[in-house]
């Protein structure tokens, strides 16, 4: 077995030597073992599972939690001629049907799924007639109310294992605590797991720490821009601010895109590939920017605001130098910022009072499955809070059974013809290019199903087509006003089924948990002021609080200790 990893490794990945942890962890999974492993950004964690999923007889599936980012990755390895696909909802129910499929045939070694896919009682179905030799779960911090990154879909991975006949278990993070690695092992109850700490170390990266005001801030970021050559990434904490940081850039004649929640998600995705293919130098951007971004030259990270946690802002920090040359991470901060941060502080721990009212609004309303918005259960509590509280909210009735959202974040389109195939066909002006393009994407895609009714991804449509996101929405409003069809745009709130009904008065959470979250997240805000305002090494404050005990006192790599 050896000797054909070592070959895999050669002609599969084009590698002729592990990377540091890498070899430990595949022998580990080769041996029938659970492991957690525990790697800096850019170390090479995908390794871990993808080469023992080519070694190993049955199929791999890798829990991963963002869609761009399992798209990414299986883009890469299908790139390398490996048997990898993902099914999320993007995907049409019979493109995911012939996915599931191919895995069942043994077509598909490495299969990605998002956590919220279990949900799927038929997927899940389908999944217990084949031979599942690996379960990967990437980004496996998630899976801890301690971690920066808590998502209760996590939690149902454990019973997903048993459905699955128990196969090995690979959980791979780059950032956890000593506590986060507890909450790992147990909450997947990994069975005497290898544990795999390369150390969170990333000696390229040079790091720094301004206090700045607001105005200096900006002035600051120009001019590391301008000194510090090659791409760099710019974290804001709002939305205005990564809108007014680009602005100022661009006066300065830096090319510049941005990346925030409040732009159209086309317009985000070409932002993102802009700046990948290195069409545009600088990406300014919320923290909703960056994970799984394989981007490797990436010289200078910005933050312009005080991240939450030590953990959130070395996972940002170590986007940068992943290709191993010197690299700067630079926190601008001032007092004021802990405003902002103790805002989303409330946002991500709400009161009791709140959570039973959040709940209330739901069981008033008719039915087991509701379709809502964050902003309509805000607005039904009656009480004051940031939307980000309803989120917090219901991943905590989530957690405690009361209710389930089995959608993922994106939804899936409708369309039905209202008239016969032939006719739609021939009523469509072939001068009118957008809407004609529209339609013989779906036609040749979907064919006669389309008089029946499909549902369908408009990213999937978009992402073999010449026209975008924009144009197919408007296009097919166009032809839905002719009486040509009917269209169900995707609809962008919550699926929310309610598992138990009670009086809100009766919800029995773990609110001494709750109460102890956020004395926890408020220690960790007060230890990223420290990291601030430290006058002894910064690399060091990091690595110790990430429980790397044999940190040195100077690394002769951040503006404390001095240049190497």
């Amino acid at each position: 077995m050896e000797m054909q990893v070592k070959k895999i490794l050669s002609e599969q990945f084009g590698y002729s030597e592990f990377r540091q942890g890498q070899e430990a962890a595949v022998s580990a999974v080769l041996a029938q073992r659970d492991a957690l492993v525990v790697m800096p950004t850019g170390a090479g964690k995908s390794l871990c599972y993808q080469l023992p999923a080519l070694a190993l007889p049955g199929l791999t599936i890798v829990v991963s939690p963002l869609i761009a980012l399992m798209q990414d990755q299986v883009s890469v390895l299908v790139a390398r001629n490996i048997p990898a696909t993902f099914i999320n909802s993007t995907l049409s129910t019979n493109e995911s049907v012939a996915r599931l499929a191919a895995a069942r045939s043994g077509e598909i070694k490495l299969l990605y799924v998002a956590p919220e896919r279990f949900y799927d009682q038929a997927f899940m179905r389908g999944l217990q007639e084949v031979t599942v030799s690996l379960f990967a779960v990437d980004e496996a911090h998630c899976i801890s109310e301690w971690g920066h990154d808590f998502r209760p879909s996590y939690l149902r991975l454990k019973d997903v294992l048993q459905t699955l006949h128990r196969p090995p278990v690979l959980a791979l993070t780059a950032t956890a605590t000593p506590d986060v690695r507890r909450d790992i092992i147990a909450s997947l109850d990994l069975k005497d797991p290898a544990v795999i700490v390369t150390g969170f170390d990333r000696p390229n990266v040079t790091y720094g720490a301004i206090r700045a005001t607001p105005t200096e801030k900006i002035e600051h970021a120009v001019r590391l821009v301008r000194e510090i050559s090659g791409p760099a990434i710019i974290y804001a904490g709002t939305r205005d601010a990564v809108d007014t940081m680009r602005e100022v850039l661009a006066v300065n004649d830096i090319s510049v895109t941005a990346y925030h929640a409040g732009i159209d998600k086309a317009d985000r995705e070409v932002s993102q590939q802009q700046f990948m293919e290195g069409k545009t130098r600088v990406m300014v951007a919320t923290n909703a920017f960056g994970l799984g971004i394989d981007k490797p030259d990436v010289r200078l990270i910005v933050h312009m605001d005080l991240p939450g946690t030590l953990e959130a802002y070395y996972q940002e920090a170590g986007r940068a130098g992943r290709d191993g040359k010197p690299s700067y991470a630079v926190l601008l901060h001032h007092p004021s910022d802990r405003y902002l941060r103790e805002f989303f502080l409330e946002g991500e721990n709400p009161s009791p009072a709140f959570i039973r009212a959040v709940y209330g609004s739901l069981v008033r309303q008719i039915g087991d499955v509701i379709k809502t918005t964050y902003a309509e259960i805000l607005a039904a509590t009656g009480m004051k809070a940031p939307e980000m509280a309803v989120s917090t909210a219901l991943k905590a009735l989530e957690h405690a059974g009361y209710i389930e959202r089995p959608r993922e974040s994106a939804s899936a389109a409708g369309v039905q013809l209202l008239q016969p195939l032939a006719e739609v066909d021939a009523a469509i002006n072939r001068r009118a290019r957008v809407q004609r393009a529209v339609w013989e994407a779906l036609r040749d895609r979907y064919g006669k199903a389309l008089e029946v009714g499909v549902r369908f991804s408009p990213e999937e449509i978009v992402r073999s087509a010449d026209f975008s996101r924009e144009g197919l929405s408007r296009s097919l409003k166009a032809l839905t006003e002719r009486g040509l069809l009917a269209y169900a745009p995707p609809y962008r709130g919550q699926e929310i089924k309610i598992l138990n009904r009670v009086m809100p008065e009766a919800l029995a959470l773990r609110w001494e948990l709750l109460r102890e979250k956020r004395r926890h997240d408020e220690q960790k805000l007060n230890l990223m002021e420290g990291y601030a305002h430290a006058v002894a090494c910064r690399r060091a404050f990091i690595l110790r609080y990430l429980g790397d005990t044999v940190a040195n006192e100077r690394c002769f790599g951040c503006d404390n200790c001095g240049a190497r």
